[in-house]
């Protein structure tokens, strides 16, 4: 079952949210908290026996959306949940997508799997240098690639909304 906005079902997506990723991508338990609630991130969530087993964190800024974690538990991998939540959040959305994916290394084979899903799914990698910023103050930016759906950007095009998603999802200006 697809739910929207469960905002008193942090603890679950939380755990997801840390089993799905490395150290790095991640905010503190606090501070993704605060994230949680903000009236510009959105969650959507699949629940599958009374318990949250997949979840899409957005934003949703004045230009643009911004997916920023899409995560499954473990036990529910495979199923689907994952194209649902991107399928569903993108028929609503009526403004440029993006979401930041690690580069496809040959010493890394999930991340070539990953490129292939959201190409699946509608999604152009944009050949220009980006960074995500760090989201604790000991990490250091890391180097990602946008991805845009619908349609691929050019760095120039891109500016406008990198600018936004620094300034409102990681705190950085862009003067």
């Amino acid at each position: 079952m697809l739910i929207r906005e469960p905002q008193n079902r942090f603890e679950e997506i939380y755990a997801i949210y840390q089993e799905s990723f490395i150290d790095q991508e991640r905010r503190t338990k606090e501070t993704q908290k605060l994230v949680f609630d903000n009236p510009a991130y959105h969650t959507l969530a699949v629940e599958e026996d009374g318990r949250i087993v997949a979840f899409l964190g957005y934003w949703n800024l004045p230009g643009c959306a911004f997916f920023e974690h899409l995560a499954t538990a473990k036990i529910s991998r495979g199923k689907g949940y994952g194209k649902l939540l991107i399928e569903e959040a993108v028929k609503e959305i009526k403004k440029p997508v993006f979401l930041e994916i690690e580069p496809v290394t040959e010493e890394n084979p999930a991340t070539g799997k990953r490129a292939v899903f959201y190409e699946r799914l509608g999604f152009y990698v944009n050949h220009f240098y980006y960074e995500q910023m760090p989201l604790k103050p000991q990490d250091s930016p890391m180097q990602l690639w946008v991805t845009s759906y619908g349609k691929p950007f050019t760095e120039e095009e891109f500016m406008p909304y990198k600018k936004e998603i620094y300034e409102i999802v990681y705190g950085v200006s862009l003067s």
